[in-house]
C-alpha cells in the first residue's frame, strides 16, 4: 500500500473519530493522526518512549488481517482524556478508576475501530477488533506484553501519533496497529 493511499486512510479515520467523539462528548475534539510509519515489530520500540509510564489498552485484531492494536497515553493524558469524555473538569482524575478504565477502552475502540474501518474498507477485505484489554507500565514493556501475545517478532507494525485537540488543549498518544506477516499482502503494507 502506498503512501498517498495510507494517508487518505488515515485522513478519513480521523474524521470518522472526530465525529463520533463529537456525538459523545458534545464537544469539538479533533483527532488528528500523523502520517504512519510502517516498520517491524521489533524496530517499534524505538518510536515510543519506552521508560514512559503510562496507560495503554490493546486489542486483538481479526479477519483477513491478524494482529493486535495498542493505544498508548502517558498517564496524565490518560487523566485527562478521562475528564474530558465524562464531562468533568479537567485535572480532576489523578488516578484511573476501574470507570476510567472502561472509558479508555471505549476511546481504543473508538480510534482504533474507526481505523480499521477505513483501513478493511480500503483492501476489500474484512478486518474487526476483539475486546479490549487495559494494561498500564513503562510503554516498552506494555509493547513486548502485546507482541508476546497477540502478534510474532516479524509482524508489521503501522505507527500512527494521535494529537486530540479541544480548544487550546492537545492530549497525544500513539496507536500502533501490529499485523502478521502472513496474513498481510505485500501490496497492503509493502513497506
Amino acid at each position: 500500500m502506498n503512501e498517498e493511499k495510507l494517508n487518505e486512510i488515515t485522513e478519513a479515520a480521523s474524521q470518522r473519530c472526530s465525529a463520533v467523539l463529537f456525538k459523545l462528548t458534545n464537544k469539538q475534539i479533533q483527532v488528528i493522526f500523523s502520517p504512519p510509519i510502517i516498520t517491524d515489530a521489533k524496530k517499534a520500540t524505538p518510536l515510543l518512549n519506552s521508560e514512559e509510564i503510562g496507560e495503554g489498552v490493546y486489542l486483538p485484531i481479526k479477519g483477513d488481517v491478524q494482529g493486535s492494536g495498542i493505544l498508548l497515553f502517558p498517564k496524565e493524558i490518560a487523566c485527562h482524556l478521562c475528564d474530558i469524555i465524562m464531562k468533568r473538569k479537567l485535572h480532576t482524575t489523578q488516578e484511573l478508576c476501574s470507570f476510567d478504565k472502561e472509558v479508555l477502552k471505549e476511546v481504543s475502540n473508538i480510534i482504533i475501530g474507526n481505523y480499521l474501518s477505513v483501513f478493511s474498507n480500503s483492501i476489500k477485505g474484512e478486518v474487526t477488533e476483539g475486546m479490549p484489554n487495559f494494561t498500564s507500565g513503562m510503554f516498552g514493556a506494555i509493547l513486548e506484553e502485546v507482541v508476546s501475545n497477540f502478534a510474532k517478532d516479524n509482524s508489521k507494525v503501522l505507527a500512527i501519533k494521535i494529537e486530540f485537540m479541544l480548544e487550546t488543549l492537545k492530549l497525544k498518544g500513539t496507536m500502533l496497529l501490529l499485523f502478521e506477516s502472513e496474513t498481510v499482502s505485500a501490496n497492503w503494507l509493502a513497506s
